[in-house]
């Protein structure tokens, strides 16, 4: 027991001793990696809290591997901090994004407006382009849902949807620019 107890306190000694001599060392070595001179006290005295813990085995007095040490710390230390300030822009990123059951009055007057467009362009298409999108889309029928009920052919079904949406594409886009070629000159002979 008692030559357990001396070992363990000529360790204690000899740690002692090499962190007096090589403190300033780390501490330099941090602060070339943190700026913040408590950060580079805190990263130099947890370096040496790491050596501490190496039981049993005597430190390594050799500069170049200390500073090869106290260096991975340090870069450690500078990701775990990055690390943490885009988990923090994040969540505040997430909680300044609106729900999506409050949308603003703004996008519901927005919304409704894009839904009449629609409704109106596919009022003024063919009745059989009209007749497939509603089934397709209102209805969610599938293309084969629609021929057996229509009595079509599934080929057919495919090409009337897509004819029909690239009318109704086209009409909503014509909807849309003269509306926004209106407003300028409302707002021209208003001036």
């Amino acid at each position: 027991m008692g030559d357990a107890r001396q070992r363990a306190q000529s360790c204690g000694r000899q740690f002692s001793e090499f962190y007096n001599t090589h403190y300033r060392y780390v501490l330099r070595v941090c602060q070339r990696f943190l700026w913040r001179r408590e950060d580079a006290e805190d990263a130099a005295s947890e370096v040496f809290l790491k050596l501490h813990s190496l039981e049993g085995e005597e430190p390594m007095h050799s500069l170049p591997w200390l500073s090869k040490v106290t260096g991975r710390h340090c870069i450690d230390r500078l990701r775990q901090a990055k690390a943490e300030r885009r988990r923090r822009v994040e969540e505040e990123h997430c909680e300044s994004l609106p729900d999506a059951l409050t949308n603003s009055p703004l996008s519901h007057v927005l919304l409704r407006e894009r839904c009449e467009w629609v409704r109106e362009a596919l009022r003024r298409l063919p009745r059989e382009s009209r007749i497939l999108l509603v089934l397709h889309y209102y209805r969610q029928l599938s293309y084969a849902e629609i021929a057996a009920t229509l009595g079509k052919q599934l080929p057919a079904v495919k090409t009337g949807v897509f004819r029909a949406k690239r009318m109704l594409r086209a009409r909503i886009a014509a909807t849309a620019q003269s509306a926004a070629g209106e407003a300028p000159r409302e707002n021209f002979e208003a001036v």
